[in-house]
């Protein structure tokens, strides 16, 4: 057990690291769009965009001048953001002394909800905005699949917090 516990606790902050890094770039990229120039610019051409890293000319993000795209591209970082922050709980709840607590269940429950419903509501919002593409079709299977196997994590925790709670009445 102990090799679980030091790889869901690199896992852990890799990922806590990565949700801060996606979240700050969605608020960031978010600001500066509203905000337009000195933080963002058109490119010479007018249909595209550059976001510059803060107190510089260093371009950061790039992308194009359109509504579509603008919200394709804060909602896919700003979800992303939200998933790996989910995912390094779900990485925390292995860390702990005792494994099957209902904190665990709660962290499980939030990552399987956010992979079953999230995916599928961007999918039909961006499908009215835009043009659906193959790969966010099967991201949206791929993020399914990850919510399959966390409803199975949580319905093993949940008979695991049934097992520790009727073992603690007999002792």
């Amino acid at each position: 057990m102990n090799i679980v516990r030091i790889v869901s606790s690199f896992g852990f902050y890799v990922f806590r690291i990565l949700a801060i890094a996606y979240l700050v770039t969605g608020l960031y990229a978010g600001f500066a769009l509203m905000m337009g120039s000195p933080l963002a610019a058109p490119v010479q051409s007018d249909s595209r965009f550059e976001i510059y890293y803060p107190f510089s000319q260093v371009p950061f993000l790039l992308g194009e001048n359109s509504t579509a795209f603008v919200v394709e591209m804060l909602l896919g970082i700003s979800l992303y953001g939200v998933f790996f922050w989910l995912l390094s709980n779900v990485f925390s709840t292995f860390r702990q002394p005792k494994l099957f607590t209902q904190q665990g269940i709660a962290h499980l429950t939030w990552f399987y909800r956010l992979n079953f419903l999230v995916p599928l509501a961007v999918l039909l919002l961006l499908s009215v905005v835009s043009s659906v593409e193959q790969i966010m079709v099967m991201l949206v299977v791929l993020h399914g699949l990850l919510g399959v196997f966390a409803l199975f994590m949580a319905a093993i925790f949940k008979q695991g917090v049934h097992l520790q709670n009727e073992q603690d009445l007999y002792i």
